[in-house]
């Protein structure tokens, strides 16, 4: 009896640790995502870029310069979605779709065609954010 008592309270005592480690590293991405300036953001997708399309160093410049303008452009109205009305979330979805057709446009003209569909394909092959928090919910994460 004694001996039950300890493992019930190990195995429940282990639960929590686990709840706990993934609220953390949760927060923990959060902060990596949130401290980087837009210019170090550039740098970084750039960078990738390079490793997965091999990117000359011209191409690697322009790259880096189109992401800073896409990165500086973007609306900092994220935290009141809630509290929006349709016209203004109708404005801010338009908005976004616009800004990624003019990426789309700016690295076709920078990349090669078969550079363009790689990354292309890439991007498909990406999950969405929705997607990964709909998984992450599934699994029972908080």
């Amino acid at each position: 009896m004694k001996n039950l008592l300890i493992i019930i309270m190990l195995l429940g005592s282990l639960g929590l640790t686990a709840q706990n480690k993934s609220k953390s590293k949760k927060e923990h991405k959060k902060e990596l995502r949130g401290n980087f300036t837009p210019e170090q953001r550039a740098d970084l997708f750039s960078k990738k870029m390079t490793l997965e399309l091999d990117l000359t160093d011209a191409q690697q410049k322009k790259v880096k310069q189109v992401f800073l303008d896409f990165g500086k452009d973007k609306p900092a109205d994220r935290e009141n979605r809630k509290e929006m009305t349709s016209e203004a979330k109708y404005a801010a979805k338009k908005a976004k779709l616009d800004r990624q057709i003019t990426l789309k446009r700016e690295l076709k003209k920078i990349l090669t065609p078969e550079q363009f569909e790689t990354w292309e394909n890439n991007k498909a092959k990406r999950p969405s954010r929705a997607k990964k928090e709909a998984k992450h919910y599934k699994r029972g994460g908080q």
